[in-house]
């Protein structure tokens, strides 16, 4: 793949993530507003259910007072039935009294009938005596009177047979009527029962619907957070290697230019100590030419006003240091690369800074790389050089007594502090200023 066409592709995918994320987030957010509505709907329809339970459980009191009645109903009709089976216990006795009176009665009446039937053919006239007939009258009477007497008994058997029926018609009746309302009263509570056992299982019905639902909607939303989730994990894992690769690509490319840098300051610190040997060399040439134009001056020139006392020749080893307080830091080094010619003395800023014989300022100015420069020429083809002064308090061509303060030390940058850079020449060429310096110890 093209490394122009990755940039294009990471951000068009990001896109494509971005929107994938929005469309499933937007989702998520309706199912969890559905979710919200389906749980108030469960929880609308488990409280009407909760309410048809205690309305059921009122029915269920009402049905038990009522059962309750009903027993007490159909006790109260045993016992109807129970007097209607001894009314008709009575009015079988009653039929069987009236039978056995109808028989008394045939039984009178057949033994009367050939009587009556002789009497009415002969009209007495079979009657022997008055006596005979006296007692057949009498006997006849009493048959006459015990049958009227059983024929009204069957007429008051016959009445209470009626009144009997009649009373167990109405016993009947009545309890016919109990059991009526019994069964009006049954058919209600069942009615009722079936009714509410109807209600709670259309509301359990669409209760158990909305649960089903409302699972369903839960189970969408729990596999959208997980889609979500892992679609976040491969953002995050994505992210954390362009992370990574972007840490990467950076620290190469602050290595590289670490690397460039070093090699660039490497390069501008050899040039620049190039430029600063060819200017110290330069320096030390323009010093060498000052020195000769000085020696040039003076060499043709007894120097009458030299005393011995004043010559510097006979005072090696024992010449003054040119600073009272100071370290030694740098020594003469002539075979040094580059050489070092001169001593550095690190010192208190401002020290003051001393003629080490008696001389003569040739030079009191600035010299490029040594900073503000003090040369004496002290006769016998000998100069002393002080360099990196913070000011000079001589003239050119002014006479110095040894021990007489010429300047200030300044900034010595070698030793990155105050200091001073002290040389002694002899005709040209630089010799180790310490051997000519009184010992140290």
């Amino acid at each position: 793949m093209r490394n122009f066409l990755k940039p294009f592709l990471f951000v068009v995918t990001g896109l494509l993530a971005a929107a994938f994320i929005a469309s499933f987030s937007l989702a998520q957010e309706e199912l969890k507003e559905e979710a919200k509505a389906t749980k108030a709907a469960v929880a609308e329809l488990t409280e009407q259910e909760r309410a048809l339970h205690k309305d059921l459980a009122t029915v269920e009191d009402e049905m038990k007072v009522l059962e309750q009645a009903i027993a007490e109903k159909e006790k109260a009709l045993a016992g109807l039935e129970q007097v209607e089976a001894d009314i008709d216990h009575k009015r079988e006795a009653l039929q069987a009294q009236r039978e056995e009176t109808s028989k008394e009665l045939t039984e009178l009446l057949r033994k009367l009938w050939p009587i009556h039937v002789l009497n009415t053919t002969q009209r007495g006239r079979a009657m022997e005596t008055w006596d005979q007939a006296d007692r057949e009258f009498t006997w006849l009477a009493a048959l006459y009177e015990r049958a009227g007497s059983k024929m009204q008994e069957i007429g008051q058997q016959n009445a209470a047979l009626r009144n009997t029926l009649e009373e167990q018609k109405q016993a009947a009746e009545k309890a016919r009527a109990e059991l009526a309302s019994i069964n009006q009263d049954k058919d209600r509570l069942l009615g009722a029962r079936i009714e509410f056992q109807r209600r709670i299982a259309e509301v359990r019905k669409e209760k158990l619907s909305a649960e089903e639902e409302l699972e369903q909607i839960l189970a969408a939303i729990q596999d959208m957070e997980y889609k979500l989730k892992r679609e976040a994990e491969r953002k995050a894992d994505e992210a954390r290697r362009k992370e990574e690769e972007e840490k990467r690509q950076a620290e190469a490319a602050r290595q590289a230019e670490e690397e460039r840098l070093k090699a660039e300051a490497e390069r501008q610190a050899e040039e620049e100590r190039k430029q600063a040997e060819a200017a110290r060399r330069a320096e030390q040439e323009r010093l060498r030419t000052a020195l000769e134009e000085a020696r040039a001056e003076f060499e043709p020139k007894p120097m009458p006003s030299l005393s011995g006392r004043k010559a510097i020749g006979g005072l090696k080893g024992k010449l003054p240091w040119p600073v009272e307080r100071g370290n030694l830091r740098l020594s003469f080094k002539e075979n040094a690369d580059p050489p070092h010619r001169g001593l550095g003395l690190s010192v208190f800023e401002r020290e003051q800074v001393h003629a080490v014989a008696w001389g003569k300022v040739v030079h009191s100015d600035t010299l490029r790389g040594y900073g503000k420069v003090v040369i004496l020429v002290h006769g016998e083809e000998y100069f002393s050089l002080y360099a990196y002064l913070a000011e000079t308090s001589v003239e050119v061509g002014e006479e110095v007594d040894s021990g007489q303060v010429i300047g200030r030390a300044g900034y010595f940058p070698e030793l990155k502090g105050p200091g001073l850079y002290f040389e002694l020449r002899f005709h040209q060429k630089a010799i180790n200023p310490k051997a000519w310096l009184a010992s140290l110890n």
